[in-house]
């Protein structure tokens, strides 16, 4: 079995198709479990609605915790032996998990197996018949390779065996909580897959998505935390491999731009002071990288 995980949170415009994305897929042996995040519209009515008449999908109510939580519970309540993800505004291709399967039934030494995705605004055709695309195997420096490749940062595009993906949690943010659960299980994969083929879709056009409000005030906190723990992280992990200072000067230096283009000047100074974050600058090196950053983390320091 499949474990599909889906969190929701005022998602009445689109979780139906995105629900249809799953439920119409052309594997039939999954689970489906949606956990509604606190909705105040009518999406804890639609995925009631949807759980009534199909045994495989499992619906969950609970207050808002935010996207880490919802997703957080849901591991906690997975039966498959492989599990995957999806946002209540995205789609999956017709044959998304019957591909990703067979994948893993072709090379059972992998932990987790990547695909493509596009994003779209407006309606999509998912059901394209697919020519499969070359399979990449990687086991060799799978943390530095997961950590460098921006499509291997989000959890929607993978799929993973569960008892990695049960061992870990995300972390309690709004912002790259996926970028860091993906990076805290490649410390377990021995072996990945990357597939080049789209097998997911990635809505750009909901108005009610957080990169439709990336720099406002709320999400500062998440920003600070963010490179707290990529500092952390890297400090515990190889503290004298130059990948990982390098990766916490570059997460700073675009740590600072997005705090100053999210509050005053007042608060970007106090945040940029702040003792935790004076610490991983100390840590850091930023000379390998690019110019612009190489300012920005000097302006800073």
């Amino acid at each position: 079995m499949i474990s599909v995980i889906m969190p929701a949170y005022n998602s009445e415009r689109y979780i139906s198709e995105a629900i249809e994305s799953v439920i119409n897929q052309s594997y039939k042996n999954f689970e489906l479990i949606i956990v509604d995040d606190g909705s105040t519209d009518r999406t804890p009515e639609i995925i009631d609605k949807y759980a009534e008449t199909d045994l495989r999908i499992k619906a969950f109510h609970r207050e808002n915790a935010g996207v880490s939580a919802a997703r957080n519970f849901a591991l906690q309540n997975i039966c498959g032996e492989y599990v995957t993800f999806i946002d209540s505004d995205d789609m999956y291709h017709t044959d998304r998990l019957k591909i990703m399967y067979s994948v893993f039934e072709q090379n059972p030494e992998c932990d987790a197996v990547f695909v493509d995705f596009k994003e779209f605004k407006g309606d999509i055709s998912i059901n394209e018949t697919v020519g499969l695309g070359e399979t990449e195997i990687i086991d060799k420096d799978i943390l530095k390779n997961v950590i460098s490749d921006t499509k291997k940062h989000f959890v929607w595009n993978a799929m993973l065996k569960s008892k990695i993906a049960k061992k870990e949690k995300f972390a309690p943010l709004r912002f790259a909580e996926d970028f860091c659960y993906s990076r805290d299980c490649a410390v377990c994969f021995k072996q990945i897959a990357v597939l080049d083929e789209i097998l997911y879709f990635y809505r750009r056009d909901n108005e009610n998505a957080m990169t439709g409000h990336f720099f406002t005030e709320k999400y500062v906190p998440d920003y600070m935390k963010l490179v707290e723990n990529i500092y952390s992280f890297c400090k515990s992990d190889q503290p004298e491999d130059a990948f990982y200072k390098k990766m916490v000067a570059h997460e700073y230096a675009q740590s600072c731009m997005r705090v100053r283009k999210s509050t005053s000047y007042k608060n970007f100074v106090k945040c940029m002071n702040d003792g935790k974050f004076r610490e991983g600058i100390d840590f850091a090196d930023a000379s390998k990288c690019t110019l612009f950053e190489k300012v920005l983390f000097f302006m800073v320091k």
